[in-house]
């Protein structure tokens, strides 16, 4: 109980601080545009969003940085506690795996940012600030412990395990209370017989039809003789898809641009992370009549 009003009264300050949302909604929107442009710039997002892993990358690139700074931190203690010189070397190098694998961890990070829901945009920008702060903090550290000045090393990497402690609170209130990076799209457990809905003459090609389905929508579209249906609403923020761009046999979300093939709902961009369900279609007696399509 304490918790849940400890998170609600940090997310009514951010909601207060809205130049920094403005700011940073317009630098994500920025990268965003300048992805776009770019064929080959697009790909690489992709690889850092995880299209290829089935969920975002940059939480896995997390769990090496932020576990070696944390374990480096425990060998610095027990270093200057004992006066081990083993324990020295050891958070010496962990520190140093930490701040490395603290840039793929960003450029995922920044992938990620770029397509940020507005109204999660205070929260992601000050986690990126933090984590600049952090990663700095920690670059100096590994000067002066170099440079013999350990002492002060030490200091500074204190300071920025502090730092990156608030900023991974953070980018947990925006996976559990903004629900970034997590799977939007609805779950359907059928129909798993034929079942109509809608008129055939009612779907005009290459016009998006929405429909229900288990009270939830679905996209139809017509290509000729082919009759494409998914779930309409976008794995990666809830977007509606019935809104999108069309082309080929892709649809792209008015959202934050990720497009599905509409053939069999798989990802062809990012930033989503997760296919979309898909039905096999028919017509039949004048009627659209769809059905789950088994995994």
């Amino acid at each position: 109980m304490v918790t849940r009003a400890f998170e609600d009264s940090v997310e009514a300050a951010l909601e207060r601080m809205e130049p920094v949302q403005e700011v940073g909604m317009q630098a994500a929107r920025a990268v965003h545009d300048a992805v776009l442009k770019d064929e080959r710039a697009r790909n690489v997002a992709d690889t850092l969003h995880g299209t290829w892993l089935g969920h975002p990358l940059h939480p896995v690139l997390t769990d090496l940085t932020i576990g070696s700074w944390v374990l480096g931190g425990v060998f610095d203690a027990v270093g200057a506690l004992t006066g081990s010189r083993f324990a020295r070397r050891a958070g010496d190098t962990l520190i140093g795996i930490g701040t490395a694998s603290a840039v793929p961890t960003a450029l995922a990070g920044i992938a990620d940012y770029s397509t940020i829901p507005q109204p999660a945009a205070t929260a992601g920008t000050l986690h990126g600030l933090l984590n600049t702060v952090g990663l700095s903090l920690y670059l100096l550290s590994l000067r002066d412990r170099r440079n013999g000045h350990r002492a002060r090393g030490l200091l500074f990497s204190s300071l920025a395990l502090g730092v990156a402690g608030i900023s991974a609170w953070l980018g947990g209130h925006l996976v559990y209370r903004h629900k970034v990076g997590v799977d939007h799209s609805d779950t359907f457990t059928g129909p798993k017989d034929w079942t109509p809905v809608l008129d055939a003459d009612e779907l005009a090609d290459r016009t998006p039809r929405r429909v229900e389905v288990e009270g939830k929508p679905v996209l139809l579209f017509r290509e000729g003789n082919d009759i494409y249906a998914i779930g309409a609403t976008c794995a990666h923020a809830g977007g509606p898809l019935d809104e999108g761009k069309f082309y080929d046999t892709c649809v792209q979300c008015p959202w934050h641009d990720s497009v599905f093939d509409l053939a069999d709902g798989h990802i062809v961009h990012g930033p989503a992370t997760q296919p979309q369900p898909v039905f096999d279609t028919r017509i039949r007696n004048g009627q659209v009549e769809l059905r789950l399509r088994e995994d």
